[in-house]
Order: structure tokens, then sequence, then C-alpha cells
């Protein structure tokens, strides 16, 4: 049986949603997903990209991505954070996620690189080590480079 947005609204739309349970509609939620990323809820943004790495399905990562792109920070620190719930992370989706201007979301794709040990990433993260503003980012990239390839 098809997922309508419907359901997966139901899902979400509660102050602490039950991310495994939803997670049980599936690949067929992930286009559902897309839309309430691209909509004018926040709230329901942020979750919609929270709930596509739980998913972990072929298309999550793609999920992610336009979730990476969003205009406020509060939707690309859930997707930030939500990456480390993948299979795998696209470098491409982690480089973005680490350029971002937000400490947050640099924050949490760091503590998705500790589960997701990526090549050609380690370069960004010395850099971050050396260079962030922030000094407790600077810390966390020193405490995941040896991980690195």
């Amino acid at each position: 049986m098809p997922v309508t947005m419907e359901q997966v609204i139901n899902q979400l739309d509660r102050e602490e949603p039950e991310y495994s349970q939803a997670a049980r509609l599936g690949p067929e939620a992930l286009p559902h997903l897309i839309t309430l990323i691209q909509g004018g809820n926040l709230g329901l943004a942020a979750k919609a990209a929270s709930l596509a790495g739980i998913i972990n399905a072929g298309q999550s990562a793609a999920v992610l991505e336009i979730a990476a792109q969003h205009p406020e920070p509060v939707v690309r620190i859930a997707a930030a954070a939500s990456a480390k719930n993948l299979t795998s992370i696209p470098t491409s989706l982690a480089m973005d996620l680490l350029n971002d201007s937000d400490v947050g979301v640099r924050k949490w794709t760091l503590n998705a690189l500790e589960v997701h040990h990526l090549p050609g990433i380690r370069t960004k993260v010395e850099e971050i080590m050396k260079s962030d503003p922030d000094v407790g980012l600077r810390d966390r990239a020193k405490q995941i480079i040896n991980q690195l390839p």
C-alpha cells in the first residue's frame, strides 16, 4: 500500500516523533519528506530531514543533500545529525556540511564522521582543526582526525 503525505505528517507532526516507528513507512515516504523539507513549515522540514537518515534507504542521502541546502540552519543541522544513520555518506554531502556557515551543522557532521570514515575528507577536517573560529569545533576535529583515512 502506498505511503501518503497524511501518514507521514501524522508521524512527524508531534512534539517528539517516534522516529523508529515513523521509519517503518520506508522508502516510499522519501518523496513526501522532500516536499516537507521544501515546504513552509520549518518544524516539519527539520523532522523530515531527521527521518530521511533514519529510514536509511537508497535515496535517503539525496534527501539529506536537499536538506543540506535549506536556508534555515535548523534543517541543515537535522540533516547533518541524521547523516550518521546512513549506511554511507557521499563525500560531496559531507563536504557541503563541513563547509556550512553554521557551527552546529559542522559539529554534527564531525560526529557523523566518527561513524563514517570517508576518504578525501581528512584535509577539510584538518582545516577545521587548525582554523575554525569555534574552539570547541577545533577540539572536536582533533578528536576524530586520526580515525580518518
